[in-house]
């Protein structure tokens, strides 16, 4: 089960999550959340609308940096079945994401820290480079994997 929650968690924090959130929102909803001019594709402004949505909910004292706790309340739950090695596990993996983001290594994550590391998974998923990431591109990337963020069964 938690095997499931890993997958699904690279693939969100991997184009930006809400965390930019961006595939796991394309893959469920159509790409409507993050394409917000509805023209069937994601634009780099759009992403980076999308990361600074989930930065601000990120962000939930308002103090313009995400810390580590900030970050982690943000991230999916386990199930109410995970066993203490899930647990351990989805610390791990959200603790090195963190460290991966915080640059500069103060301890917290600034707007610019976040937009910055999330930003290279746009070029990937923009794979003719034509500054959006079509439905097609999505496909190509992941697959069809579902409504589930491409969790593996």
């Amino acid at each position: 089960m938690f095997k499931r929650f890993i997958t699904a968690g690279r693939h969100a924090v991997m184009v930006g999550g809400a965390s930019l959130m961006l595939v796991a929102t394309a893959q469920a909803t159509g790409l409507t959340s993050a394409d917000t001019n509805q023209d069937g594709k994601i634009s780099r402004a759009e992403a980076n609308a999308a990361q600074d949505r989930a930065f601000t909910k990120l962000d939930t004292n308002g103090d313009g940096t995400v810390d580590e706790k900030e970050f982690d309340a943000g991230q999916p739950g386990l199930p109410a079945d995970a066993t203490e090695q899930d647990k351990q596990r989805r610390h791990q993996v959200i603790a090195s994401w963190f460290k991966h983001m915080d640059a500069n290594g103060d301890g917290k994550i600034s707007r610019s820290e976040y937009r910055k590391a999330l930003q290279p998974y746009f070029d990937r998923l923009d794979t003719n480079g034509d500054g959006y990431i079509s439905k097609d591109e999505l496909r190509a990337a992941f697959g069809n994997r579902g409504n589930d963020g491409g969790a593996k069964q």
